[in-house]
């Protein structure tokens, strides 16, 4: 019997976060569009900084109205845009920060960070969505931080076909459904598995 077992879950957060992935994309392209012409247009800056953020802001708006599908089918495209509206935002911010527009440098540096963030949560999701059972506990994913959970701290745990229930001391209920529906020699495995550690 193996030592450890990682099911493929659908996390609502996670759904959710690659759902709002072409609006999150729109409102950095218009935020970079936006700077590129005040800059241009207010303040006679270099026109290839300007131009190169215009050029940025079209290739994401493309993206977004055109490549709707291929942000769900080639997630890794969606990493590769995410990085680079978090480094634009950033270039931004130190802009602003050095022509003496501290608050608007402080808010770009706030979403340059918030993006970073979008893009390493988004490439912990791509490595692993999946609550992963071993000998020490339960590892669950999370938005923010993956949780531990030791078996001592587990009441109960029910493994279906289709789902996984967890139940802890403290009254919290965690259920998740499956990507793949289990086999019955897989589920009876993680049964027995996961009712020697209950029981130990």
């Amino acid at each position: 019997m193996p030592n450890q077992f990682s099911l493929q879950i659908v996390h609502p957060a996670f759904e959710l976060l690659k759902r709002s992935a072409r609006i999150l994309h729109f409102i950095a392209a218009s935020v970079i569009l936006i700077d590129a012409l005040h800059l241009l247009i207010a303040h006679d800056a270099n026109k290839v900084l300007c131009i190169t953020q215009i050029i940025i802001a079209a290739d994401i708006f493309i993206l977004v109205f055109l490549g709707g599908v291929l942000l769900l089918e080639a997630p890794r495209l969606n990493l590769i845009f995410r990085l680079c509206e978090a480094l634009t935002l950033f270039g931004i911010a130190v802009t602003l920060f050095t022509d003496g527009h501290y608050w608007y440098s402080l808010i770009h540096f706030v979403a340059s960070a918030s993006y970073l963030f979008l893009f390493y949560r988004e490439w912990r999701v791509m490595r692993s969505e999946a609550v992963d059972i071993t000998q020490t506990g339960i590892r669950v994913p999370n938005f923010v931080k993956d949780a531990e959970i030791g078996w001592n701290e587990v009441k109960t745990i029910i493994p279906k076909y289709h789902s996984i229930i967890i139940e802890t001391f403290r009254n919290k209920k965690i259920e998740f459904s499956l990507r793949e529906n289990l086999k019955i020699d897989e589920l009876g495995q993680i049964d027995e598995f996961c009712k020697k550690h209950l029981v130990s």
